[in-house]
C-alpha cells in the first residue's frame, strides 16, 4: 500500500439509505474492484471524456493567428465504498461527490467527528450558515489554531456548518475538516482504522463540553418528527402566513465544495432558459404561477432550482424546498428549515432568549398605536405630528463616500433625547433591518470622529432649521440619548425566534457600551 499521505474525503451512509445507494451504484457494477483485505467493499471509477474548457476557446478567438488550439481536459473521479462494522462509508475521488444524493448521508458526519477531535485551542476555521435574517454563509479562518472565542461565530444565531483544525489524537493526521464529509491527509493504507475510529467518534457526545455553545440548533433526525413538521408548514403555506416569514436562499454546502451561482433557473432546463439573478420567494411564485399551481411542501420538492454560473452553465441542481429557509413553532417547540434540513431550537437556549428578551425594558415616552394599516413610513409621518417629535424617516444622511446614504433614525424626541426606530417585524430579516439601523446610529452618532455628526447637523439646518442640533457639535456620552426599537403590531414575546436572539444581542452589545436601550410594540 502507498505510504504517502493523500486528501481522503468519506462520507457515511445513513443505516436507512443503504439500500438507496447500494441500488444505484452495486458492487456488481460493470468496472466494480473489490478491495483487499482487511478492507471490505469495492472501488468503482468513474472515468470522464475529455472535453475543451471554455477558456480555450475564448482564448483562440483573441490570438492574432489562432492555431485551432487542441487543449482538452478530463476529469476522472471515484467512489470507494467500505463497509466496517455494519456501517457504510463512501470515500469520494474527483467529481465522485457529485453522484451522492443528500439523503443518503448522515449530514454531520464529519462534524462531529472534527468537533470530538480537534483540541480546545486548536481550530484553524469556522464556517458558519447564518439561519437568522438573510441565511448566509460566512467563514472565520485564523493564522493558526486558536480557541474559539477568537472567532466571530455569533452561536445565537449560527449554525454551524463545517470546522477545520489541529487534531488532539495525532494518528488523525495534522489537520481534519468534517462538514457532512470527513476531510484528512494520511496514507490510504491508515483507512480502515481511521474510519472505525470516525464511527466511534461520530457516535459521541463528549464535543459538547468543550463546545456546549455550538449546538443551540440540534438537527431533526426523527423521521416521523420531520414529516409532521413538513405538514405544519404545508399548512402554513396554504394559508398564507408562511410566505410572509419565508426566504429563499443557495443552499449551504457543507461538502465544502466551491460554489457560487451568478443566476438561477425555476424549473426545467430549456436551450433558453430564463434566468434570474437572485433566489426569491416571488420567483418561485411567479414560476409556480405560471403553470397553475399553488405553493406548498409537494411542489417546492418538485420544483428544480438549477444554479449557473457567469456562462451560463449549470453548476448544480436543488429543489426548492432545499432553498428555503423558514421558522415555525411546532408543539411548543421553535424549529427551522435551513438547506433542506430541519433544526429544533435546543429548549435551554429558547428558554435564556425568553428570559432575555422580557427583560428589555419600556422607552419613558408615549408613541401612538399603529393602526394594522399603515406603513413603516405612514406611521413614522403621523407619530412626527406629536408635540416634541422631529421627522427623520428618510431623510437621510449622505456619509461613507460616493452616493452611501445612512439613516439616522425614524423619529426623535429631543426633550426625552430619545431615538425612535420603527419596523413591521413579520420575519427575522426585518428584525434584522431594525437592528442594523439602530447599531449602525449607534456607532457613528458616538463615536469619536465627529465626521458624521457634522452630516447629520446638515440635515438637521435643512429638515429643522429651529430645532437644537448643538448636540452634534461635541461627542455625546453613549448614556446621553436613548435607543428605542419599536415593533408595529407585535409584542417581543410573540416576535420570531430570530428576531428575538438579534434584539437580544443587540441590546447586550449596546449596553455593554453604556447605551440605554428599550422596546416597545405599538
Amino acid at each position: 500500500m502507498q505510504d504517502e499521505p493523500i486528501g481522503l474525503t468519506a462520507f457515511l451512509l445513513r443505516q436507512d439509505q443503504v439500500a438507496a445507494f447500494d441500488k444505484q451504484f452495486p458492487p456488481t457494477a460493470a468496472g466494480a474492484l473489490p478491495l483487499a483485505a482487511p478492507l471490505q467493499g469495492y472501488f468503482l471509477p468513474l472515468p470522464s471524456a475529455g472535453s475543451i474548457p471554455r477558456w480555450v476557446t475564448a482564448v483562440d478567438s483573441i490570438l492574432e493567428q489562432s492555431p485551432g488550439l487542441n487543449l482538452r481536459a478530463q476529469n476522472p473521479g471515484g467512489l470507494l465504498v467500505v463497509k466496517r462494522d455494519q456501517r457504510t462509508f463512501v470515500v469520494t475521488f474527483g467529481h465522485g461527490w457529485q453522484k451522492l444524493e443528500d439523503e443518503w448521508l448522515e449530514r454531520d458526519f464529519g462534524r462531529r467527528v472534527a468537533l470530538n477531535s480537534i483540541a480546545k485551542n486548536g481550530l484553524v476555521e469556522i464556517r458558519a450558515e447564518q439561519v437568522f435574517a438573510r441565511w448566509h454563509l460566512a467563514s472565520d479562518r485564523a493564522p493558526r489554531a486558536s480557541a474559539v472565542e477568537e472567532f466571530g461565530v455569533e452561536f445565537d444565531r449560527d449554525l454551524v456548518a463545517s470546522v477545520e483544525g489541529v487534531p488532539s489524537d495525532k494518528s488523525l493526521g495534522k489537520t481534519i475538516r468534517g462538514s457532512t464529509n470527513l476531510r484528512l491527509n494520511l496514507p490510504i493504507g491508515l483507512l480502515a482504522d481511521v474510519l472505525d475510529k470516525a464511527q466511534k467518534l461520530f457516535a459521541s457526545t463528549a464535543y459538547r463540553k468543550h463546545w456546549p455553545e455550538i449546538d443551540n440548533l440540534s438537527p431533526v433526525k426523527e423521521q416521523t418528527l420531520a414529516v409532521q413538521l413538513d405538514a405544519q408548514l404545508d399548512t402554513e403555506l396554504a394559508s398564507g402566513t408562511a410566505i410572509k416569514k419565508l426566504v429563499l436562499f443557495t443552499p449551504a454546502h457543507r461538502r465544502d465544495e466551491a460554489l457560487t451561482a451568478d443566476s438561477y433557473v425555476f424549473g426545467r432546463m430549456s436551450k433558453t432558459p430564463a434566468t434570474t439573478p437572485y433566489l426569491t420567494v416571488d420567483s418561485w411564485l411567479n414560476h409556480l404561477a405560471k403553470s397553475g399551481e399553488e405553493p406548498s411542501v409537494g411542489t417546492a420538492k418538485q420544483t428544480a432550482v438549477h444554479l449557473m454560473d457567469e456562462t451560463k452553465s449549470e453548476l448544480k441542481a436543488c429543489s426548492v424546498y432545499d432553498c428555503f429557509g423558514c421558522e415555525i413553532g411546532f408543539n411548543g417547540n421553535t424549529y427551522v428549515l435551513s438547506s433542506g434540513t430541519w433544526y429544533e431550537v435546543v429548549p435551554e437556549f429558547l428558554n435564556r432568549i425568553n428570559k432575555a428578551v422580557a427583560k428589555i425594558g419600556s422607552p419613558a415616552i408615549t408613541l401612538p398605536a399603529w393602526n394594522q394599516i399603515e406603513s413603516e413610513g405612514e406611521y413614522n409621518a403621523r407619530c412626527a405630528k406629536g408635540s416634541g417629535f422631529l421627522h427623520f424617516d428618510a431623510k437621510s444622511v449622505m456619509f461613507g463616500g460616493g452616493q452611501s446614504k445612512v439613516e439616522f433614525c425614524d423619529v426623535l424626541h429631543p426633550k426625552s433625547q430619545t431615538m425612535v426606530f420603527a419596523k413591521i417585524v413579520s420575519k427575522s430579516s426585518g428584525m434584522s433591518h431594525l437592528v442594523e439601523q439602530v447599531r449602525r446610529t449607534a456607532e457613528l452618532c458616538f463615536a469619536a470622529d465627529p465626521a458624521f455628526r457634522k452630516e447629520l447637523k446638515k440635515v438637521f439646518g435643512k429638515h429643522h432649521p429651529k430645532a437644537d442640533s448643538s448636540w452634534l457639535e461635541s461627542r455625546p456620552r453613549a448614556g446621553d440619548w436613548s435607543l428605542c426599537l419599536v415593533s408595529l403590531g407585535r409584542p417581543a414575546k410573540t416576535l420570531p425566534f430570530f428576531a428575538k436572539c438579534a434584539l437580544v444581542k443587540l441590546t447586550r452589545d449596546l449596553h455593554e457600551r453604556g447605551h440605554e436601550i428599550s422596546f416597545v410594540n405599538v
